[in-house]
């Protein structure tokens, strides 16, 4: 039997697309994104997988040092004895008259080792912390990256456009001064071709900012969406004055606390030379009381191992040489945070000095001389080599300031990511 849909039952188009939007996450604002930092570093927090692992990590960690607290199981045992092998004495005894029951209770005391394991649990949930905070940096600084690219290749998008469109201007000017044979035909020809060279980098600039787009829209797991290419957003001056020492980076201190976790192993492993006690306190009930024994009666032992072949002095070692190499790797990490800060500060002043430089300077003149070249080719008072070369400097400097801009931008981010300064955002 086929059953029949009514037409009322097919859900239209608008509202599936209406479902689907509902469901979709939000779009990444670009703009807003870049100009606050914490909320940047809330949306990685939230959307990343990478932290989202750590944050397991992180709960994982918590778990094992609550589970290094928790005193360890008794035991429980039940037992039966005195059967008897072949002919039973006396011979008329009946079985429930001879056997003795045992029920006991045992409990593991340990000498001196639970409160080096608690602490190497304690340490190593620490160490998650920051891990959490480190893996947050890296996100924050790879999303932030993400999108000043994007925002950098949709204005140098932007700027070639604009540049293409002021080349097409000039050559349908100059094919009417061609056309009253004001022009040669050279002349024309080399304003044709500085027009395909424009064309050609317009292009590949849009090209670019594709490319920038799927990346960030992948980085930020949202569609990243530009409601205004304002390239003041690249050089905003986020770098506080007064930064943390590079000891607190988290992942610097992550492997500090690490180092001290494997110190408590090393402790820990030292103790086991130290027998741990197992007290038992057991009941036994004798039936076989013809023999003079008593019927019920209770029992306490304590029993301890003897610590001849394991001492723990092996793991020791061990524990103590993966704190050695965790130490070690923390200096070492933070020689390169030290000496990848004074760089970076060094580029910063030196690109933010030459972007200075050409918006003050250079791009005012190169503008004034174009549209110079531009106003004397509508006079047609102007040589067309004069006004190619004037629209080459004009774009290159425009470019080049564009460049400038997004490698400070670039620098300032790494700089942040250096100082520790995004792992600590939502620190509490």
């Amino acid at each position: 039997m086929v059953a029949v849909v009514q037409a009322a039952d097919v859900p239209k188009a608008a509202d599936v697309a209406r479902t689907s939007d509902a469901s979709a996450p939000p779009d990444a604002k670009v703009n807003a994104l870049l100009r606050d930092d914490r909320a940047l570093a809330t949306w990685m927090s939230d959307r990343s997988f990478e932290v989202s692992a750590a944050k397991d990590e992180l709960t994982a960690a918590r778990a094992d040092y609550r589970d290094s607290q928790v005193l360890p199981n008794p035991n429980v045992d039940l037992g039966v004895s005195n059967l008897a092998l072949g002919h039973s004495n006396p011979r008329d005894l009946p079985l429930s008259k001879m056997l003795i029951y045992g029920v006991g209770v045992s409990e593991l005391v340990e000498l001196g080792k639970r409160g080096p394991r608690g602490d190497a649990a304690a340490m190593r949930a620490y160490a998650a912390e920051r891990g959490v905070a480190t893996t947050l940096g890296e996100r924050v600084a790879d999303a932030r990256l993400a999108l000043g690219r994007l925002l950098y290749a949709k204005a140098r998008a932007n700027e070639l456009d604009q540049s293409l469109t002021q080349a097409r201007a000039a050559a349908d000017v100059a094919k009417g001064r061609l056309d009253h044979q004001a022009l040669s035909g050279v002349d024309y020809d080399r304003l044709l071709i500085d027009l395909g060279g424009v064309e050609s980098d317009t292009l590949r600039a849009h090209a670019e900012a594709d490319a920038a787009q799927t990346l960030c829209d992948t980085a930020l797991r949202s569609r990243c969406v530009i409601d205004d290419v304002d390239v003041s957003v690249l050089s905003r001056a986020d770098i506080a004055p007064q930064v943390p020492a590079l000891e607190q980076r988290p992942d610097i201190a992550q492997l500090s606390y690490q180092a001290q976790a494997a110190e408590k192993d090393a402790t820990l492993a030292g103790r086991r030379a130290v027998p741990d006690l197992t007290f038992r306190l057991g009941y036994t009930r004798d039936t076989f009381t013809v023999s003079g024994d008593q019927a019920h009666t209770l029992g306490l032992t304590v029993s301890a191992p003897i610590p001849v072949f394991d001492q723990g002095e092996h793991a020791k070692s061990a524990a103590l040489a993966r704190a050695s190499s965790l130490t070690n790797q923390r200096e070492s990490a933070l020689a390169r945070a030290k000496s990848s800060v004074t760089s970076l500060q060094t580029r910063q002043q030196a690109l933010a000095a030459a972007l200075a430089k050409i918006e003050s300077d250079a791009l005012p003149r190169v503008d004034a001389v174009l549209r110079a070249e531009e106003h004397g080719l509508i006079e047609g008072q102007l040589d067309i080599t004069d006004l190619v070369l004037a629209r080459r400097d004009a774009i290159g400097l425009r470019l080049q300031s564009l460049d400038l801009r997004f490698e400070l931008f670039s620098t300032n981010n790494e700089l942040r990511q250096a100082l520790g300064l995004d792992a600590a955002l939502l620190q509490r």
